[in-house]
């Protein structure tokens, strides 16, 4: 049998128990006829971990003979993902542990004082409260703000373009966003539609489009909008206007 790369905590216990009853449930041991599940059989090994389902608090006594039951069991490919789930479960937990622990905070006493009048205002129990059930309102209108200065400046920025410095822009930014999927990319049907069949409600919708993603990006990414109109401004031909040579009749 392939040695585990860990071993098995009584932290481990409970969630190496359901891996092994979803383990159980699916079709893959009981099609692989070489699979070692089937040295013992896989009504012992659902025998033992129904017995196993009865200890309450798991000492390491018992992690040892979980631990040899799973060497008996569990080839390669299984340790792999038994390890990767409890690794993930394993972070989940200390997420959600960390989100509940309190954090200390040095404050000025200026904030301190109006941390506590907002308390006494809004008749709040603690200061944690007060800032809870007051901060996710003022931090929304304060975004939209944001979003809505933004979303005018760059309208400002792009009001000279032409339709085909749009097409660029636009067909530069989606590029961009094959390389970075975490880019938003609402402007992608829009650009579609205009490529298939062009016309002048069909531009205003992309440069709508284009200017939303542009604004998500740099609120929710901090990547900067104008990094993409620059870009696309140098990358941009120039067009020049054309002499007509006049010759003397």
């Amino acid at each position: 049998m392939p040695r585990p790369r860990f071993h098995i905590t009584p932290d481990d216990w409970f969630d190496t128990l359901d891996w092994l009853d979803y383990q159980m449930s699916q079709p893959g041991w009981l099609l692989d006829e070489d699979h070692p599940v089937h040295a013992q059989g896989l009504a012992h090994l659902t025998e033992r971990l129904h017995q196993c389902r009865y200890v309450q608090s798991p000492t390491h006594p018992d992690c040892d003979a979980l631990q040899t039951l799973l060497e008996h069991n569990l080839n390669r490919p299984d340790w792999d993902r038994l390890r990767k789930t409890l690794s993930a479960r394993r972070r989940r937990r200390r997420e959600k542990r960390l989100a509940q622990s309190p954090v200390n905070l040095t404050l000025t006493t200026q904030a301190h004082h109006w941390v506590k009048q907002l308390a006494r205002a809004g008749q709040f129990s603690t200061l944690s409260e007060a800032l809870v059930e007051t901060l996710p309102g003022l931090v929304a209108d304060l975004e939209q703000l944001k979003q809505t200065e933004l979303k005018g400046q760059l309208e400002q920025a792009i009001a000279n373009w032409s339709e085909r410095n749009l097409i660029m822009a636009a067909e530069h930014y989606l590029d961009a966003a094959r390389a970075d999927r975490s880019l938003a990319t609402a402007c992608r049907i829009a650009f579609q539609w205009h490529q298939r069949d062009p016309d002048r409600h069909k531009a205003r919708m992309l440069r709508e489009r284009f200017i939303e993603d542009l604004v998500w990006n740099q609120v929710h990414l901090d990547k900067p909008a104008t990094a993409f109109l620059k870009a696309t401004l140098a990358d941009a031909p120039v067009d020049r206007p054309r002499h007509t040579e006049h010759k003397d009749g």
